[in-house]
Order: C-alpha cells, then sequence, then structure tokens
C-alpha cells in the first residue's frame, strides 16, 4: 500500500494543529500583558491630577478592556467548540 498522500495529509494536520496552538498561546499572552497595561494605567490615573491626562488615560483603558472582552470571548468559542467536539454522539 502507498500511504504517501496519507502521510503528507498528516503532515498537513499537523502543520495547521500547530500554527493553531500559537495563535491560541499568543492569544492568552497578549490577554495577560493587556491586564497588566490596564493596571499600570489605572495606578498612574489615580495619582495624576492633570484632568486631560485622566480622560485619555480612561479612554486608553477602555479600548484595552474591549480588545481583552474581545479576545477572552474568542478563546471561550473555541473552548466550547472543542468541548461540544469531543463529546460522542
Amino acid at each position: 500500500m502507498d500511504f504517501t498522500k496519507l502521510n503528507i495529509e498528516f503532515a498537513n494536520m499537523q502543520t495547521i494543529i500547530s500554527k493553531y496552538n500559537k495563535i491560541i498561546s499568543l492569544i492568552n499572552t497578549k490577554i495577560k500583558d493587556n491586564s497588566r497595561e490596564i493596571t499600570r494605567f489605572e495606578a498612574k490615573m489615580k495619582n495624576t491630577k492633570n484632568k486631560l491626562e485622566k480622560d485619555l488615560i480612561h479612554s486608553y483603558v477602555t479600548s484595552i478592556k474591549c480588545e481583552n472582552d474581545f479576545l477572552e470571548s474568542l478563546i471561550k468559542e473555541e473552548r466550547e467548540n472543542e468541548s461540544a467536539n469531543a463529546k460522542p454522539v
């Protein structure tokens, strides 16, 4: 039997899975980095007396929180898809 096509498809699947895992890892890293940024800027916002600077920091923190919410929803959706696919029918 000739398994070359099967081996090629298996190698392609492994490549896709490794890319998927890398993307998930990057998303998780971005969420952690954003959380650190939020904490840092919220502390800075509390310590500044400049109204304009507070408003700008607040806008920036709000945008980072929205980005985190979006990324977390992506991760949550993927986990739900994985658990739905893993259940026996």
